[in-house]
């Protein structure tokens, strides 16, 4: 699991370097959608094209004049732009739209990262979602979610706080899932028992600290981007679209759950008690089950 936690921070680490570059390049030239909306809204006016060298391209056929940007103007563009992302961030607070599109996110990249993972460490192709409905893996997206929600006010704090908050957060998530899934649903997914510096079977030190690492990346470089790139909805057709979304996974978590609290009743040889159940064991049955969650164990802890 962490793992695939580290390398789903190193790609949002990855993404956030790659929209620098695509800044440094587009403020160099004059150039992308955030440097024409500051000057329309007057954050920038036409003084920072003074110094500007000027040069004729081509594109497709088309002649256009090119800027290139003095070094000083430069500076000025990147100061607008992280002032217009203060501004924004300071105005918002994240809620149930932003907290889906990062539980999505989250959830695909952790599912699609464990499963290259597997291939390229063991040469197996194993399934490793986490729902019975689509690409998912909802411990990332939740991991996600909650330390956003958690995080949020206080990514200005200074580094130890979201150090400790974080190590906190994700041991009480770690332990909360691990235990769940053993006693209610008969599956483990994971076991640190083997670890010499395990506190319990799903917790242990070296793994504290290293959740606190990820929340203080996620608080100070890849939270704040991912709020301001996700923005806020202007049309009915996203709000339409990410409530579609929702209430799919809120149906998918709870087949889902239904599923595994039968897969442990079959276990025990506990019968289907209503027509639901009877639906749930013919279409989900122990082969289904076995196949789509591929590395979890049903039959009990194995320690």
């Amino acid at each position: 699991m962490f793992a695939i936690t580290v390398l789903i921070l190193a790609v949002f680490l990855l993404f956030r370097l790659g929209i620098l570059l695509v800044q440094k390049y587009h403020d160099a030239r004059g150039a992308g959608r955030s440097f024409k909306r500051m000057l329309k809204s007057g954050a920038l006016d036409a003084q920072v094209y003074e110094e500007a060298v000027w040069s004729e391209v081509e594109h497709f056929g088309k002649k256009r004049l090119r800027a290139k940007i003095s070094r000083e103007q430069q500076r000025i563009i990147r100061a607008a732009k992280t002032q217009m992302r203060d501004d924004f961030l300071d105005d918002i607070q994240p809620g149930f739209y932003q907290y889906i599109i990062i539980f999505l996110i989250a959830s695909i990249l952790g599912l699609v990262l464990e499963m290259v993972w597997m291939f390229v460490m063991f040469g197996i192709v194993e399934s490793r979602v986490g729902l019975v409905w689509g690409p998912f893996s909802p411990l990332y997206g939740f991991g996600a979610v909650l330390l956003t929600m958690l995080l949020w006010k206080l990514r200005k704090k200074p580094w130890w706080v979201i150090f400790v908050v974080s190590a906190v957060t994700g041991g009480l998530l770690e332990q909360g899932t691990g235990w769940c899934m053993e006693y209610f649903m008969h599956a483990e997914s994971w076991s640190y028992l083997h670890l010499p510096d395990h506190i319990s079977q799903w917790v242990a030190w070296r793994f504290l600290a290293i959740w606190g690492c990820i929340g203080i990346a996620w608080c100070k470089v890849i939270m704040p981007e991912l709020i301001y790139r996700i923005g806020e909805p202007t049309t009915t057709r996203q709000m339409t679209v990410v409530t579609l979304l929702t209430v799919f996974v809120a149906a998918d978590i709870a087949m889902t759950l239904m599923c595994f609290y039968r897969a442990g009743k079959r276990q025990e040889g506990v019968p289907p008690r209503n027509p639901f159940e009877v639906y749930v064991d013919t279409h989900y049955n122990d082969e289904f089950m076995a196949d789509t969650f591929e590395n979890m164990t049903f039959t009990g802890p194995q320690r």
